[in-house]
């Protein structure tokens, strides 16, 4: 039937506007199918991983040699020693494990497991430093060629400390070597690491236990290992955002779709009711006019599905680039798939269905004459807007007539403005966090934590160097832990303020840091319940102050209270704050680092979010953009007549398009200012949901920078869209809506 090519005609006629619909429908479908496939391979090639190379399920470090038969026997679990050393280089610092045999087994990517003189690197170091198969790396004092590519189910998010956010290949790594080499290259090992796989049934008898017999460092469940729980966290984290993130796009689309369609129908009552005049039915009228959404559906749909399949898995991999996760297994989720195509259908053929659907209500004479179309060209009569001169006064009557526009245009500006905040926030907030945090607050340059609590009358400490103490809680009634430091009264190495900049001295009473205190939901004058990781011993503290530390799960209390408080001996410590470095027998270090080393490690990491904030950043222009661009010129199309009717009477085309889209101005600042305290509510809300399980904290706080830098970009993409559509009123002319009203 000839009506059929009635949507293809219009379609063509006003093909910017349509194909920007179609844009918007492909960026929701290609969202959702980017993410979900991505996190869906990524999600199960990690099970596959910790499946097949028996993930650990804690590991602990003691200062003696364990009896591992005896501790298996006991609580029925499977326990592997492992070796392990630090080897610093001038540029780097290589963990150097022995090969596991049982728990944690390595997967070989590239090459193969190491004979005598061979050594297997992580592949983000392996990657970083430009290495090959046979390269050549020096480990205590001996060079190992490079055997192979070696992933970790213990070792997926590489960092070297728990305190690290990101991973730095360029200055950490782990390498695996035989246990043979290990013991002849370092013939002292100062501490003592397992790993065990298996339910305990009692864990604080099981840490009591180790204590007791050997001296408990360390312990860690694996679900407090930041090494495993971080990558679990991204992924569960990027498929809660995916469904969202695609819906409001989708709704937006869908919103815009059925003005259009209204627009559509409104002027063309004559030509419709002409086609019911020549014996066509209702039903014949509608599956035309569902052929718009079909269309735009198809199109979209098809071409975001495609796109997002085909960047999946370049996505993946750069996602991988985060961790240390190796592709056991490519798949492909169709129900992933069919979702992505589904979901836009749903909302894009109802919103097409209920732009019609009114319109069967008129009879042919109505549809003839145009009814609504002449009711729809009435301009609101407010009184206040009177007041105003012409100009204004017609600007501020578009947009009141046309207000469900506007508040789409605010909700986009907003969305877009979250967007882009976010990204901008947080490479922002973790530098300046952690400037903030080891310039003002942590004066030292070295720390030395030592393999055991003593007064160590063996080491003698300078005047630029001071001890402390340290212990571990479970905090109860959360899943979250405290680290507890012993500090000197007067310290010189750890300085605490609250929120008026004013000095906080450290006393018998604990000082908690401002994320911890936020997270828990208390304050000054708040008593926690605390739970000793090692001991199981139970107190419960009175918080004296909150110090305004942006980062970490941390108290503070004075060295000597301490050290009554949890059983420890007069004048005992287990680490060293220093200005300089000592010289400490190695026999003694349980682990050390320097200052430098981890704010240069931090800050190159986060320069790795700038890939990140890029995509995050274009995402929201994008969308910024074709959201104006579509809602301006669907104003302009509707208003061509009165654009021709002003051109007449002498108006300018900058005049006539203030009239009809002056108000947009008012909807974008409104969206923006809007977006800025939503930006902070959204961010602290994700920043907490991230955190809540994990022994970590750190405030986003919104800096002008980032503000300014936000609004820049989306104004010039505001701009930039209006300048496109405001070509159109250059091609209204006067003379074709003359010919248009004789006609």
């Amino acid at each position: 039937m000839v009506i059929k090519k009635i949507p293809l005609r219009v379609i063509k006629r006003e093909f910017l506007q349509f194909f920007s619909i179609m844009l918007l429908v492909a960026i929701a479908t290609m969202t959702y199918t980017l993410f979900a496939v991505s996190m869906q391979d990524i999600d199960y090639n990690y099970e596959m991983f910790k499946n097949r190379y028996n993930q650990e399920d804690g590991n602990f470090i003691t200062a003696k040699e364990v009896d591992i038969k005896l501790l298996q026997e006991k609580f029925k679990i499977n326990v592997e020693q492992r070796l392990f050393t630090d080897v610093q280089n001038d540029h780097f610092t290589l963990r150097v494990f022995s090969v596991p045999k049982e728990i944690n087994k390595p997967y070989i990517e590239k090459g193969r497991m190491p004979s005598k003189g061979e050594i297997l690197i992580d592949p983000a170091f392996y990657k970083k430093h430009k290495l090959k198969i046979g390269s050549v790396l020096t480990v205590g004092r001996e060079n190992f060629k490079v055997s192979g590519i070696a992933y970790l189910p213990d070792y997926i998010y590489i960092i070297k400390n728990d305190q690290d956010l990101l991973p730095d290949p360029e200055h950490f790594g782990f390498a695996l070597i035989n246990e043979d080499e290990m013991r002849r290259l370092f013939n002292i090992f100062p501490v003592h690491y397992y790993c065990f796989k298996g339910k305990v049934e009692n864990i604080d008898k099981f840490k009591e236990f180790l204590n007791n017999n050997w001296g408990l460092l360390k312990f860690v469940q694996r679900d407090q290992n930041p090494r495993i729980t971080y990558t679990e966290i991204k992924v569960k984290n990027a498929k809660n955002l995916t469904l969202p993130l695609s819906l409001f796009i989708i709704l937006v689309s869908s919103f815009i779709l059925f003005i259009v369609m209204r627009r559509v129908i409104n002027t063309m009552h004559a030509e419709i009711g002409t086609i019911y005049s020549m014996g066509y039915t209702q039903k014949d009228v509608l599956k035309v006019f569902m052929r718009f959404p079909l269309y735009i559906w198809l199109f979209g749909s098809i071409f975001g599905v495609v796109l997002g399949v085909i960047e999946a898995s370049p996505f993946a991999q750069f996602y991988r680039s985060y961790f240390a996760l190796p592709k056991i297994k490519s798949i492909l989720p169709w129900q992933h798939i069919f979702v992505a195509m589904l979901l836009p259908a749903i909302f894009i053929f109802l919103s097409g269905y209920l732009a019609i659907k009114n319109f069967f209500k008129l009879t042919i004479v109505q549809m003839l004459h145009g009814v609504d179309e002449i009711k729809f060209g009435k301009l609101p009569s407010i009184k206040f807007f009177d007041r105003f001169e012409f100009g204004t006064r017609i600007m501020l009557k578009y947009g009141w007539r046309h207000i469900g526009r506007e508040l789409i245009l605010a909700v986009g500006i907003i969305f877009s403005t979250i967007l882009m905040m976010y990204g901008m926030t947080a490479k922002d907030s973790i530098i300046t966090a952690i400037e903030r945090t080891y310039e003002k607050n942590f004066k030292y340059n070295y720390l030395y934590s030592l393999n055991s609590s003593s007064a160590h009358p063996e080491i003698k400490l300078k005047a630029t160097s001071e001890p402390y103490n340290i212990l571990s809680f479970d905090i109860e009634g959360t899943k979250l832990s405290i680290t507890i430091y012993g500090i000197k009264s007067n310290s010189d190495m750890i300085k605490l303020y609250d929120e008026k900049g004013k000095e906080i001295s450290v006393s018998s009473e604990l000082i908690i840091t401002k994320p911890l205190a936020s997270k828990l939901g208390i304050g000054e004058g708040d008593k926690i319940k605390l739970k000793n990781k090692f001991t199981g011993k139970e107190y419960t503290l009175k918080v004296k102050k909150v110090a305004n530390l942006p980062v970490g799960n941390n108290g503070y209390m004075e060295l000597e209270s301490f050290n009554k408080l949890f059983g420890y001996s007069s004048g005992e410590y287990i680490g060293i704050f220093s200005k300089e470095k000592l010289e400490i027998p190695q026999s003694l270090i349980f682990e050390s680092y320097t200052k430098s080393e981890l704010v240069n490690t931090i800050k190159a990491s986060a320069g790795d979010l700038s890939k990140t904030i890029g995509v995050m950043a274009l995402i929201a222009a994008v969308l910024a953009l074709l959201i104006v661009y579509v809602l301006s010129t669907l104003t302009l199309n509707e208003n061509k007549k009165n654009i021709g009717i002003l051109k007449m009477l002498g108006h300018s085309e900058r005049s006539i398009f203030k009239m009809i889209l002056g108000f947009n101005y008012i909807s974008f600042l409104i969206g923006f200012v809007a977006g800025i305290p939503l930006s902070k509510i959204t961010m602290d809300g994700l920043m907490s949901t991230v955190t809540k399980d994990i022994d970590f904290a750190m405030s986003l706080d919104l800096s002008v920078q980032s503000v300014l830098s936000t609004f820049v970009i989306l104004l010039l993409v505001f701009l930039i869209s209006r300048f496109l559509a405001r070509q159109k009123i250059a091609r209204v002319m006067p003379v074709e809506i003359l010919k248009g009203q004789l006609d």
